[in-house]
């Protein structure tokens, strides 16, 4: 298969986000926390394929005005989340938050500056990409000291609570998303057959890698990390959009990181492992393998959708037979010295 292009989710934009919001409106939401200060400037952010993002200027200061479209219930999800990351793990600080606001709770951040790691790696400067990428594998490593509580949940709600129960988790949810219409109509009877040997393969060696088990970001890409130079080195600024984040194995995230990452063409590697490894997580040797099943769990449950617009369903089919067909990078990394 040929390598992937440098874009990431290039084409996923959902009709009818761009939204713009008066600055008189953003004025009233944020009464309670502003005070006497003045709101200037209210500008729609790109991305936020789910929710809205704004930058605002309040008196002198610069924040981000986060509404929560798509599932209300993420507000506070995601304050308790970034709020038990905080030390931890570069995040935005929580500033105010409104979880039950109407039509959409919302919260305000820290603005925090810096571009994403998709549009670094979009310059085509592969040092400096693979140099976040280090960076990105420390704060995935810092992720696996903050535990779990009972305010994380699974981050997909269309499976039934019993496959969650029980040996061979991945498989089983595999097989569950297998079982749609969408999906078998979006990559055919023979892939389903080959992602339910795949799945069921590797899963115990997914059961048996021993990655870091705590909190799984659940949506950890290039998109919403923010990197910045930092003493001649590229390094992470924050780690965005948590409301995805469930308990589970750490080789969920390696998985979704390295998603688009082709052994042909790196732009990670090998600075991403290295990373986790000086981190002190104990990569096995087939880490790569272990966490393409993993992240296969998610891109299965993308192609259910039935709302999917056909380019992106394509591209998502594309993903899955490079999971089957991709070959492993490097083989585990040592320390760096």
């Amino acid at each position: 298969m040929a390598a992937m292009s440098v874009g990431e989710k290039s084409g996923w934009v959902t009709a009818g986000r761009r939204i713009p919001i008066d600055v008189s409106d953003v004025e009233r939401l944020l009464e309670p926390w502003r005070g006497t200060r003045r709101v200037a400037i209210a500008t729609l952010l790109d991305g936020g394929l789910m929710n809205r993002n704004y930058r605002v200027r309040v008196g002198e200061d610069d924040v981000v005005l986060r509404f929560y479209d798509r599932d209300p219930r993420a507000c506070a999800k995601e304050v308790a989340l970034l709020n038990a990351v905080q030390g931890r793990l570069p995040a935005p600080r929580v500033l105010y938050a409104a979880p039950h606001a109407a039509p959409a709770p919302f919260v305000v951040l820290e603005f925090v500056d810096g571009i994403s790691l998709r549009d670094l790696k979009r310059t085509g400067d592969r040092s400096a990409t693979v140099d976040a990428a280090h960076s990105v594998g420390l704060a995935l490593a810092a992720l696996a000291s903050v535990s779990p509580t009972a305010f994380v949940h699974l981050a997909t709600d269309v499976a039934p609570s019993e496959v969650f129960d029980g040996p061979n988790f991945n498989a089983r949810l595999i097989d569950h998303f297998l079982a749609s219409p969408h999906l078998q109509e979006r990559i055919g009877a023979s892939t389903v057959m080959r992602v339910r040997d795949f799945a069921w393969r590797h899963d115990e060696g997914l059961a048996a890698a021993h990655f870091p088990s705590a909190i799984a970001h659940g949506d950890f890409n290039s998109a919403n990390i923010l990197v910045r130079p930092h003493a001649g080195r590229w390094t992470v600024a924050a780690v965005l959009d948590w409301e995805f984040a469930f308990a589970g194995s750490m080789a969920y995230d390696i998985g979704n990181f390295l998603r688009y990452e082709r052994s042909s063409s790196p732009w990670f590697e090998p600075g991403f492992s290295r990373g986790l490894v000086d981190g002190d997580v104990e990569l096995p040797s087939d880490w790569r393998t272990t966490a393409r099943v993993a992240d296969l769990s998610a891109l299965c449950e993308l192609l259910t959708r039935p709302e999917m617009p056909t380019h992106v369903a394509d591209e998502v089919r594309g993903l899955v037979l490079a999971t089957l067909d991709g070959a492993d990078l490097p083989a585990t990394p040592s320390k760096t010295q």
